[in-house]
């Protein structure tokens, strides 16, 4: 799977380097910078949330599953029986029940774990973004900057993982 994802990439790239060269080289340089930065981030992105995924795995970390709640239950078949023969209440009594909640009832956060910012903030992310940006300034400096090619190499991956997902099936 990992070749044909590779193949669709260096497919969608291919037709972007050909158009991008009928305008010049201007416009494949900036196509490519912004492809290879685009893609670093990326693959930053990929190795660090496998990264996190394998450490929750590892740790068991099931502690978002602990808030589960009455409501959420899958009812048994004596419940669902017993449904259709209860009563509708009127219309008295459902003012009642709304009126009868606590109004400051809190609902429960989910707490903001500093693990959580260890994929986000991956030094190889950072150097992608920070890469993307230099690339940008550099360009806009010497005058080479073409924002629709550049774009386009940026549009590259979201294309491709698009394609991707027509195209090639899960196993």
């Amino acid at each position: 799977m990992a070749k044909k994802l590779a193949l669709i990439y260096l497919c969608i790239d291919a037709v972007l380097i050909v158009i991008c060269a009928y305008f010049g080289a201007v416009y494949v340089l900036n196509s490519q910078v912004s492809l290879i930065s685009s893609s670093l981030i990326i693959l930053a992105s990929f190795l660090g949330y496998k990264k996190r995924v394998a450490k929750k795995i590892a740790n068991a970390d099931i502690s978002a599953f602990d808030d589960v709640n009455e409501n959420s239950r899958i009812p048994s078949q004596d419940e669902v029986a017993n449904l259709g023969n209860s009563r509708i209440p009127d219309e008295n009594e459902a003012k009642n029940a709304k009126n009868s909640r606590i109004p400051n009832e809190k609902t429960p956060k989910i707490p903001l774990r500093l693990y959580e910012f260890g994929s986000v903030f991956s030094p190889l992310r950072l150097l992608g973004y920070v890469l993307l940006i230099l690339a940008f300034f550099i360009l806009v400096k010497k005058e080479l900057f073409e924002p629709l090619s550049f774009l386009a190499g940026i549009a590259v991956m979201p294309i491709s993982a698009l394609f991707s997902a027509l195209f090639i099936k899960a196993k």
